[in-house]
């Protein structure tokens, strides 16, 4: 024991003599396992939040959709009912409910559609409760039974400033083949958090909803809007969940046809959340990588420190050697040493990780729009420090090999030796492999995946190296530069050559921190840059309308420029399907189209006598406004051919796309014959395909100026359109903003369905949205930029021990605190400004890619347009720079104070 008394001791006294080594060590992994703590508390605590009680969150027992064939449903409703509450009062259930969902109007309000969620007050919910947070402890289930009485959610309360006991009008965006009045008067009588039992995923949840009791929604809903398309269902106590289940099958076997069942998808409780388990699963994966990664960080930390500590007490360790100390034995000291640093740096993370996790938290409720569950966890605790140490040891292992390799007679024959030992190449590729290997074994236990925790420590391991090589490449470049600035400058120059590999890998940590916060602000940059230049008020419109019934349009688009004050521009776009009938008479070459990743998709016309395949199109229609021809995509470059006029909107003409022409080697002149799907309606609505079409292209036309693709690659006079029957019809128009809502409240109430936006809300309403989307990478960014800071102040420390004497020697021949300091903050200078040059330099490269790869996903709804702030790029670079200054100014401050004859006499 007397030996083990001896080692612990001795390590314990080296820790403490190792003073601000020591310290910086014990932060760095102090941070690293703070991060990992924060972490798995949150996907902890977004658990308990999301998934929380088990029939709470579900709903029920058993959770059924019903089939959403409204003949089907009407005519097994009222024996599924009767099954139900045979099922009830023979004690098999205790209570069942329903739940429908429906998009709805405001009148007022120009945003995305609130969706209304209509429920029975005497029921729902079955498990735990909605909570009010106006008026404060208010009962849920009185105040949704009032007549005429809606519920909001906090999102809506806010935005439009409610207040409770106000009334609004709603109306349901219903089938026009539906008769009978769609808007009704109801009083808010709530307001509740965006977590609603047996809701788990809705966009309700993130842009606003309504609750109301199936009574008052048949005021402005259809029946069939009304009919719950969710049941839950309530086992009692003692009942096996899968004979209800089984009831249910049954069910549909003997009242609706195989293919039709009533009930559809019947689950229990742990099957409906299984998803959202397995997708926790994903989230928990990458956030604790995200935390393996902030340990990893601190961990070279942990490596540079005891590097510089056993180098600078070689002399030291050939002493004890020489007095008999074994190899073995300074190994296990040195590793106790690591161990009980790890101790020590994870109970600081643990206190650190309280304040951290709160405020991951906030910015999480934002992204969630709930509020979070939070405690203090004990399995992330316990596995925050036991990796915490564990990792020390690892990283700590090269160190202390590297001393147990001192040999007395080298060091001591030279006296004074900070160097440290050779070990070997092949020694240190296998202890580093033994590393990676028991760091991969460590995060397997973590992901419940040993195999794809090894793969992914490999896979760190070789990426990490290549992006250090690379540093290192630039920094042996940079060592060679001229040095421009002056003495002081071109000893920086050679200080930060002097440790490439260490400087190396701060710079690769400085430099990913840099590209991601970077790579988040510019793609955040490019969608909201897209957003508002594509609904900008230059453009030509800051406001649209969408009416469902387009036979009226034209008329309504001359009484609205009758009414509507502050009306300055309106104009007309509608759209239909379609397929290419041929091009001149001829059929296309359907296979090298079909090679050609520009072209549209492709449909069979069944109209022949043998199916052929042919290019599937959107042709939109185009009216005029003033007598002028103006596209919802911006100003269009004709690149051939003319424009639309006054006379041509009654014609069979049309202009086509410079991507569709290339692709179907159309030109001015050609007729293009095309087959329209008619959507017109008579009762009952239909979609058929019209006779073939004959269209003369007069114009090839560029992309238009805004991101947005309104209008798609064919485009023909509106009317045509119209006529032949299109799926819908948007109304474009440009509103002087003193008159906005005034003007968007007159054209609310004359357009079918109530679809009226005021596009200046709806961007910022996504702009939000998104702020809140990235908020959570951006923080676990500059978390590990401040990692990165921690290892730039660590670096500067080792480097001041390291050139003690250097630093004594420069004052001593006169050079000023001054000069000194001047000379490492250039180095910092020279590490940050590197790191912000690459780092934003190179997320510059690949957000320039992300408008081309994305928008071939997402081209229908939008055109991204790369966009960067020059200014947020110099910021970037600067921050870089400052956290650098920063770190080296409160490591080296200490150091230059000391007198030379000190250092000197010492040293």
């Amino acid at each position: 024991m007397k030996k083990y008394g001896f080692y612990f001791k001795y390590a314990w006294r080296s820790i403490w003599r190792g003073g601000r080594l020591s310290v910086f060590a014990i932060v760095c992994i102090g941070v690293g396992v703070a991060t990992l703590i924060a972490l798995q508390s949150l996907t902890v605590s977004i658990q308990e939040t999301l998934v929380g009680d088990l029939h709470t969150r579900a709903g029920g027992d058993i959770v059924t959709e019903i089939n959403g064939n409204s003949y089907y449903k009407n005519r097994s409703l009222g024996q599924a009912q009767t099954l139900l509450n045979t099922l009830k009062s023979d004690g098999q259930i205790t209570d069942w409910t329903g739940l429908n969902s429906h998009n709805i109007q405001i009148s007022g309000y120009f945003n995305v559609p609130p969706t209304l969620f209509t429920v029975d007050p005497a029921h729902f919910p079955l498990y735990g409760q909605v909570q009010m947070i106006e008026p404060v402890g208010g009962d849920f289930k009185q105040l949704l039974s009032q007549p005429n009485s809606i519920i909001i959610s906090k999102s809506l309360w806010k935005k439009n400033d409610y207040k409770l006991g106000q009334e609004i009008e709603v109306s349901g965006v219903t089938d026009i083949t539906q008769s009978g009045d769609n808007t009704a008067v109801v009083k808010i009588v709530g307001v509740v958090d965006p977590d609603i039992p047996g809701v788990n995923f809705d966009t309700g949840l993130f842009v606003g909803f309504g609750l109301t009791s199936q009574q008052t929604s048949r005021a402005f809903l259809t029946e069939d809007d009304v009919t719950p398309h969710v049941l839950y269902i309530r086992t009692a106590p003692g009942i096996n969940v899968q004979s209800v289940i089984k009831q249910l099958q049954d069910f549909n076997l003997k009242n609706s046809p195989k293919a039709f069942p009533f009930f559809t998808l019947i689950r229990t409780a742990p099957e409906v959340l299984g998803e959202a388990n397995r997708d926790l699963d994903l989230v928990q994966g990458i956030l604790t990588y995200i935390g393996l990664i902030a340990i990893l960080v601190g961990g070279l930390g942990v490596v540079n420190t005891m590097l510089v500590m056993v180098g600078r007490r070689t002399t030291e360790i050939a002493t004890v050697k020489a007095l008999g100390l074994k190899s073995r034995q300074t190994l296990t000291i040195f590793t106790l040493e690591v161990l009980m640093l790890g101790v020590i740096g994870s109970l600081l993370g643990l206190v650190l990780s309280i304040g951290l996790g709160f405020m991951i938290k906030s910015v999480v409720e934002g992204l969630f729009l709930r509020p979070l569950q939070w405690g203090l966890y004990p399995g992330p605790i316990i596995t925050g420090l036991l990796v915490g140490i564990i990792a020390s040891g690892l990283f700590g292992f090269l160190p202390a090999y590297a001393a147990g390799r001192v040999r007395p007679v080298v060091v001591l024959r030279q006296q004074n030796s900070n160097s440290l030992p050779n070990i070997g190449n092949l020694p240190t590729l296998l202890v580093i492999l033994t590393m990676t290997l028991a760091g991969g074994g460590m995060a397997g236990l973590l992901l419940k995946n040993l195999g794809l925790g090894i793969t992914i420590a490999f896979v760190t391991l070789l990426v990490s190296l290549l992006l250090i090589a690379l540093m290192y490449g630039v920094i042996f470049l940079v060592g060679k530069s001229p040095a421009p600035f002056g003495p002081g400058f071109k000893m920086a120059l050679r200080s930060f050559n002097r440790h490439r590999t260490r400087s190396a890998t701060t710079l690769t940590v400085i430099s990913v921190s840099l590209f991601f916060i970077s790579l988040i602000g510019i793609v955040s940059d490019t969608i909201k840059t897209t957003l508002r230049q594509s609904f900008d008020y230059d453009l030509g419109f800051n406001a649209a309308a969408v009416n469902l019934y387009s036979n009226q349009d034209e008329q309504l688009q001359n009484s609205l420029q009758q009414t509507v004050v502050g009306l300055q521009r309106i104009f007309l776009s509608n759209e239909v399907a379609g397929f290419i009938n041929n091009i001149n008479g001829k059929p296309l070459n359907i296979d090298s189209a079909l090679n050609n990743p520009i072209c549209s998709g492709y449909i069979f016309d069944n109209r022949e006598n043998a199916p052929t395949l042919k290019p599937f199109v959107q042709v939109s229609g185009r009216s005029l406004a003033n007598g002028q021809s103006i596209s919802p995509n911006g100003p269009r470059k004709l690149l051939a051919g003319r424009d639309f006029g006054p006379a041509d909107m009654d014609k069979q003409v049309l202009l086509v796309n410079e991507q569709e022409a290339t692709c179907y080697n159309i030109h001015v002149g050609d007729k293009v014959t095309l087959r329209l799907r008619s959507n017109n309606f008579s009762g009952t609505s239909r979609s058929t395909s019209s006779a073939p079409l004959p269209l003369e292209v007069i114009g090839i036309i560029g992309k238009g100026t805004a991101g947005t693709n309104f209008e798609k690659g064919f485009i023909a006079p509106y009317r045509l359109i119209n006529n032949i029957g299109a799926q819908y019809s948007i109304f474009f128009m440009q509103i002087d903003r003193a008159h906005i809502k005034d003007a968007l409240t007159t054209i609310q109430a004359q357009i079918y369905g109530n679809l009226v936006f005021d596009l200046t809300d709806l961007i910022d309403t996504f702009t939000q949205l998104l702020n809140q989307i990235l908020a959570f990478p951006l923080l676990l960014s500059l978390l590990t930029l401040f990692s990165g800071s921690l290892l730039i102040a660590n670096n500067v420390a080792l480097a001041m021990l390291e050139r003690r004497s250097e630093v004594g020697v420069l004052k001593a021949i006169g050079a000023k605190r001054r000069r000194v300091m001047t000379m490492l903050l250039w180095e910092s200078v020279l590490l940050g400004g590197l790191g912000g040059i690459i780092g934003v330099g190179g997320s510059l490269l690949v957000a320039a890619q992300l408008p081309a790869i994305i928008s071939g996903n997402i081209n229908q709804v939008v055109n991204l347009r790369f966009a960067w702030s020059p200014m947020t790029v110099g910021l970037l670079i600067a921050l870089g720079i400052g956290l650098a200054l920063m770190a080296t100014t409160l490591s080296a401050w200490r150091a230059v104070q000391e007198k030379p004859l000190v250092v000197l006499r010492y040293e």
